[in-house]
């Protein structure tokens, strides 16, 4: 796919879907998560969000991966052509 194509797609395509489907949900994840992580910090001391911005990424990358990615490879993967058998061999 040349990235001019690929690009288009996203920002047409995915990025909208992205946010329609699931960018509230993930906002409500990810906020639940800074408000662990922050309660934990001293009054005061700065907080970091970008540790959690990469722990979020990495598991986007195995929820896909484990998740999304096996069920549509399967989807559009033609199954194996079976082999003939011995018997269908010496009739043809």
């Amino acid at each position: 796919m040349s990235e001019d194509l690929a690009f288009k797609l996203q920002l047409g395509i995915v990025l909208p879907k992205l946010r329609e489907k699931i960018q509230a949900d993930l906002t409500i994840i990810i906020d639940e998560l800074v408000a662990s992580l922050k309660s934990g910090t001293r009054e005061g001391e700065a907080f970091d969000v970008d540790p959690v911005k990469e722990l979020i990424l990495k598991d986007l990358d195995i929820f896909l991966s484990d998740d999304i990615f096996p069920g549509i490879v399967a989807k559009y993967t033609p199954p194996p052509a079976e082999p003939e058998t011995t018997e269908e061999a010496a009739s043809e």
